[in-house]
């Protein structure tokens, strides 16, 4: 008899969790949605191509998978508005994180990551440790490349990104962070402004070397 009690307790309390999550998935997919939709922006249930459009950060470690609940758009800034993507980023089946992105108006020379002290350590043969940038510590696929660009002010902008985002990196035009799954609409928004700034941030790292280079 306390067996099949035991049983029965087990899958209510199953029942009750998968019922839940399904909740919480289906509540941040409608605000997913709404957010998008205030602000003009384009939303689509899955995208299997993005995110094979980068290669380093949490795409190398766990592969390209698939975007789920994606929204893109243009983040405002005082330069002019950035292409911008936000997605539950799908890897081996189960959603690892949420991706942000928004492009840089350049192509960067090298790849860099930056992660936090917390953050576990690439696994990327590519990338070498640099110097600390800020709180976090940078990866880079090129040193001689991407010493320039990492100015105080790429410092301040990636210090500003937040400690709940543990990874953020740019390669070719476009910087990335990779957020908790769950995060709100409202943090992802932060989240893009903060990731536009460290863009521009790293603009002005590249205007400034492109003298260097050119005397």
């Amino acid at each position: 008899m306390s067996v099949w009690f035991v049983i029965a307790l087990v899958a209510i309390v199953v029942g009750v969790g998968l019922l839940l999550f399904d909740r919480f998935r289906g509540g941040a997919t409608r605000d997913r949605r709404r957010w998008a939709s205030m602000r003009e922006w384009e939303y689509l249930e899955s995208d299997p191509v993005l995110p094979s459009r980068w290669r380093y950060g949490t795409i190398h470690q766990g592969g390209p998978g698939v975007a789920r609940n994606l929204v893109s758009g243009d983040v405002p800034t005082p330069d002019g508005p950035r292409k911008a993507y936000a997605f539950d980023h799908e890897q081996a089946g189960r959603i690892s994180s949420v991706l942000c992105a928004v492009q840089v108006h350049e192509s960067l020379p090298a790849a860099v990551e930056l992660r936090l002290p917390s953050a576990p350590l690439p696994d990327d043969a590519g990338l070498d440790l640099l110097e600390p940038v800020g709180e976090r510590y940078a990866f880079v696929s090129d040193a001689d490349a991407v010493r320039p660009l990492l100015t105080p002010r790429v410092a301040d902008a990636s210090d500003a990104v937040g400690e709940d985002v543990e990874l953020l990196w740019a390669e070719d035009a476009w910087v990335l962070a990779a957020a908790p799954v769950g995060i709100s609409a409202d943090r992802m928004q932060d989240l893009l402004a903060d990731l536009a700034e460290v863009a521009t941030a790293l603009e002005e790292g590249l205007h400034a070397r492109r003298p260097a280079i050119e005397s």
